[in-house]
């Protein structure tokens, strides 16, 4: 009986071990080309602005305690902002942790990276800063777009060209404009549990309203023009292994999350076969957690069948549609995700 109960114990440890894991992981893993853009790797653009795109840069950073791989991108001055999604955290905390070498910043400051609801992309939260300060810089944090005076800025001056582990933590509170942030900053002796002391925090802007959720994160290159004058630059830095966690422990440990694999968008493919008889297969993809329904309708929009109706989660889907009872001809299928609506047409013939 012992035995058995030690063995059940063990295969509890290793399954949670298996499976925990962070809700995003981006190494930039990729080969890095004079052509590499991260939008080539499944970021999206946030805005119009693509000059000076993000590229996947070499060599990535590293830091004792934090595993990495692959290579970074590069935050320059100004120009393109990029955004991915991931699963939906609508309670608890979400853990932001990212490598980070500052080359240079300015002394106004500017924020280079945040997170977003899934209701908004630009429903910034979480804004993380940075600043010159003396012969370095400092970290600074924003819980929304609060301004002169609102940005609050850590004590520890840190060196350029050197690199940190930062984490950033959103904690969704019960009620209204009561969310908390902290910030962490690392330059090695990561501890393996959350430290009850942080470089900025806890903080709780009660002005601002408060995120329904967090399910995306932006990079950001910043600046300040006027007119065609670059006034403010914002930092110019490295980036490398970003991730999005519900606990401290699962941003310690690369995950075997492989968000290429996550879909960037959502997307209705066309049937397979197409004619078909009497079957065919539909598959979508969702790069976050929603509200799915897939229904069929004849070409004179009366609904012929409900094949999903259900929440589900960020991935891709197969569903096997059915048309024995259905006549020869024309019909649509509809995907509805959250606010992400599209149809196809498909024919049957008997």
């Amino acid at each position: 009986m012992k035995k058995l109960l030690l063995v059940l114990i063990c295969f509890y440890l290793f399954t949670n071990l298996i499976y925990a894991q962070a809700v995003f992981s981006e190494s930039f893993d990729y080969t890095a080309t004079a052509g590499d853009s991260l939008k080539a790797k499944g970021w999206l653009l946030s805005g119009t602005n693509n000059s000076n795109p993000l590229m996947v840069v070499s060599p990535g950073l590293s830091l004792t305690g934090y595993s990495s791989k692959g290579n970074a991108t590069r935050i320059k001055e100004s120009g393109q902002d990029v955004y991915k999604q991931f699963s939906i955290i609508s309670s608890g905390s979400a853990y932001l942790s990212f490598l980070i070498n500052v080359t240079s910043a300015s002394s106004i400051g500017d924020y280079f990276i945040a997170l977003s609801p899934s209701s908004s992309q630009t429903n910034y939260t979480l804004r993380l800063h940075i600043k010159s300060q003396g012969n370095g810089f400092v970290i600074g944090l924003s819980k929304s777009n609060e301004l002169a005076g609102g940005y609050i800025y850590g004590n520890t001056v840190l060196n350029f060209n050197t690199t940190y582990l930062v984490i950033g933590k959103h904690t969704l509170v019960a009620g209204n404009n009561n969310d908390e942030e902290k910030v962490f900053v690392f330059s090695g002796n990561i501890p393996s549990t959350e430290p009850a002391t942080a470089e900025i925090g806890p903080y709780v802007e009660t002005t601002k309203a408060d995120v329904a959720d967090i399910s995306m994160v932006t990079l950001r290159q910043g600046g300040t023009f006027s007119g065609s004058i670059l006034t403010n630059p914002g930092p110019v830095l490295f980036l490398d292994e970003i991730r999005v966690a519900t606990n401290w422990k699962d941003l310690l440990t690369l995950t075997n999350i492989d968000n290429q694999q996550i879909p960037a968008t959502f997307e209705l493919s066309q049937n397979f076969p197409n004619p078909f008889n009497p079957s065919t297969t539909i598959k979508y993809q969702l790069p976050f957690e929603s509200k799915v329904t897939l229904k069929i309708y004849d070409v004179l929009g009366n609904e012929i069948s409900t094949i999903v109706n259900e929440n589900q989660k960020a991935g891709n889907y197969t569903v096997n549609f059915d048309a024995k009872n259905l006549s020869t001809g024309f019909y649509i299928y509809k995907l509805q995700a959250g606010s992400f609506t599209q149809s196809k047409k498909m024919l049957l013939i008997k």
